[in-house]
């Protein structure tokens, strides 16, 4: 009997709250776990679980102590001490942000163990790829992708990691630069003022891992069809050629044309071309987490397209009238699920730098030589 999918979801996640004015608002895991549940996307063989609180040894793992009793302490309502990159705008000290965080973790870790059995497994409430190991950063406190990549490395099992979120993952890049175990490719928005501003295409790994980090930088109103291209070009041949045990997908969200923080151009076209390609191309464990996606609305819709094909169903045209009227008080006025139903692609060509930064990318990874 085939593994059941399961999605990692609990309603505990919008007991927290980042507060007012943030960009990422918690509201939309409620929003894409009601959607697809709507959607009949959670009925039977699927199976949702719910994420337990990470122990702290796991913790430990990657995280410093100091940083992680300065976590807890600010959660308390103690004054802050030391520079944690905690109490900023990007990173505030909310009341259960330690208990959110570890919630977070617990959710990816288990999740990976879960994948493990043969399943796909999404967990929309991880994706915290920017947290370090003594520092909080990019609405990230805690990094439940490391920590979860680590303990996968600790059994010898080959990961390739994928990230499509419109911000790079510096601090997945950085823990597993020198590892030829963890393949990490990035699909990152790049013009030298989005954050981090890391994620240049010569940033390639060292060491035994030269070669087994490879970034595809992405222009401003970067389109549909050129990142579709790059990834044929990329994603194909390296599973082909590195035959991981297991494969990590962020599926971070704010490359979307409507997004508030980026200034890329997909539709929802590229993530459900996207979704369908890896669906039917792999068949081994698949743990996936969330990430960025700034619209409320867009996040549910995309992920719960994505979701579809990880539990394979198929996705009805409309969207149900529980979720327009969320929808149209968020100004999204509906009534499909896509963004151009049947859609097949942008008109237009791929642009010179793009296919010259593959090109380099071909030359210098082993796996596509």
């Amino acid at each position: 009997m085939e593994p059941q999918p399961l999605l990692i979801y609990t309603p505990r996640y919008i007991q927290f709250d980042y507060g007012r004015g943030h960009p990422l608002r918690l509201y939309r895991l409620k929003l894409a776990y009601e959607l697809m549940k709507d959607l009949n996307l959670l009925s039977p063989p699927v199976k949702v679980e719910e994420p337990q609180e990470a122990p702290q040894d796991i913790l430990l793992t990657f995280h410093k102590p100091d940083y992680l009793k300065a976590l807890e302490k600010a959660d308390q309502g103690y004054p802050l001490q030391g520079d944690y990159g905690l109490g900023t705008k990007d990173n505030p000290v909310f009341p259960g942000v330690y208990s959110f965080s570890k919630l977070v973790v617990g959710g990816t870790w288990r999740g990976s163990y879960r994948a493990l059995e043969g399943r796909r497994v999404f967990h929309m409430g991880g994706g915290m790829h920017h947290a370090q190991p003594g520092e909080a950063e990019g609405f990230c406190y805690l990094n439940d992708i490391v920590i979860s990549l680590s303990e996968l490395e600790k059994k010898g099992l080959k990961v390739l990691y994928l990230d499509i979120d419109a911000h790079h993952c510096n601090a997945v890049q950085e823990a597993f630069y020198h590892s030829p175990q963890i393949l990490i490719v990035s699909f990152h928005q790049y013009d030298g003022e989005i954050y981090p501003g890391t994620g240049a295409l010569e940033e390639m790994g060292e060491g035994e891992g030269k070669g087994y980090n490879l970034n595809l930088p992405l222009d401003r109103y970067t389109e549909d069809e050129t990142l579709w291209w790059a990834y044929q070009e990329l994603i194909p041949p390296l599973l082909e050629a590195f035959q991981p045990d297991i494969l990590f997908t962020q599926l971070g969200v704010d490359g979307h044309k409507d997004d508030p923080l980026t200034s890329l151009l997909l539709t929802t076209g590229f993530y459900e071309r996207f979704a369908q390609d890896l669906a039917s191309r792999w068949h081994g464990p698949w743990i996936a987490v969330g990430g960025g996606g700034y619209d409320l609305v867009n996040v549910a819709r995309i992920w719960a397209i994505i979701w579809a094909y990880m539990a394979g169903r198929k996705i009805p045209d409309q969207l149900p009238e529980s979720f327009l009227r969320v929808a149209i008080m968020e100004g999204y006025d509906g009534p499909f699920i896509q963004d151009l139903p049947g859609w097949t692609g942008i008109p237009g060509h791929v642009p010179p730098e793009t296919r010259k930064r593959i090109k380099f990318l071909a030359n210098n990874c082993p796996l596509l030589k």
